[in-house]
């Protein structure tokens, strides 16, 4: 696995919703996954998550958040690379770069 050197200067992501599915219908996460929406404060300005926007599953209260080292989470605690995280992204290129939004992700691996 590859760290990388993740910017933490705030650039918004390009897509307000999300829709993360299996093709599996044996995957055993599938409760974690779905619908995500930008998550907004009170103030309609979005969340961010090591520089990143983060999404939120109302159904399933999920959230699909950047790590600090690039990857993508989906996970039931904010922020955390290990405690809560289900599903993260998975990339075969280790020199790929820190994606600003997660549409970009073509890999995901569960716990």
């Amino acid at each position: 696995m590859a760290f990388l050197a993740v910017s933490q200067e705030f650039e918004g992501a390009c897509c307000e919703n999300l829709s993360i599915k299996s093709l599996s219908p044996e995957f055993h996460l599938r409760e974690c996954i779905g619908h995500f929406n930008l998550y907004l404060d009170v103030e309609d300005e979005p969340f961010v998550c090591y520089g990143a926007s983060v999404f939120k599953n109302n159904e399933n209260k999920t959230y699909l958040y950047r790590s600090k080292y690039g990857t993508w989470i989906i996970g039931k605690t904010l922020g955390k690379v290990k405690k809560g995280a289900l599903i993260r992204s998975h990339d075969d290129e280790k020199d790929k770069f820190a994606l600003v939004c997660p549409c970009g992700v073509e890999k995901w691996q569960a716990r």
